[in-house]
């Protein structure tokens, strides 16, 4: 089993903390490098919150992710993250594309190295190692970009029953 294997598996103890922490004021610890992201389930409509791993780059929020949470959110227009203690609106975008992946995979890689433990695909001379990438591809990795929508952004949390406490992957 991948280290990488090992700690998603982690990652299901780990979050019901994070969760908790993201949402008040000792958001501090942890929302440098985690914040929340709030959608529907695709099929039930349900309501689901779960920690995330991201980079910044100006208006977007870059989210590596192989798990299942981003096709809840690859049709939905608009969606929430709660970024640095603050609930945001913004706009979903799956990237699965090679080229384009291999693009934002080395600037996350540069801007947080940890992203490699969990992911499986670590940084080489050039980019992120393509035999490591195009593996994980295969098995369903993405990266969900997030633009910012600080017109239409919420200071305040989900409404009461709208944010249903998941245990997704980070």
């Amino acid at each position: 089993m991948r280290l990488s294997q090992i700690l998603q598996r982690a990652v299901h103890y780990f979050n019901p903390v994070a969760r908790f922490l993201l949402n008040t004021p000792l958001h501090v610890v942890m929302s440098r490098r985690l914040m929340l992201i709030s959608f529907n389930g695709r099929i039930t409509g349900r309501p689901y919150t779960t920690p995330v791993s991201y980079v910044q780059e100006k208006d977007s929020l870059l989210v590596p992710d192989g798990g299942k949470w981003w096709k809840n959110v690859e049709t939905t227009p608009q969606i929430r993250v709660r970024l640095r203690g603050a609930w945001k609106v913004v706009t979903p975008e799956v990237v699965r594309e090679p080229q384009a992946l291999t693009e934002l995979m080395r600037r996350m890689l540069a801007a947080n190295p940890a992203i490699a433990l969990f992911t499986g695909i670590e940084a080489g001379p050039d980019g992120p190692d393509a035999a490591a990438l195009e593996r994980e591809r295969r098995r369903g990795f993405v990266v969900v970009k997030l633009r910012l929508d600080d017109a239409h952004s919420a200071s305040h949390a989900p409404e009461s029953g709208q944010a249903r406490i998941s245990a997704g992957h980070t």
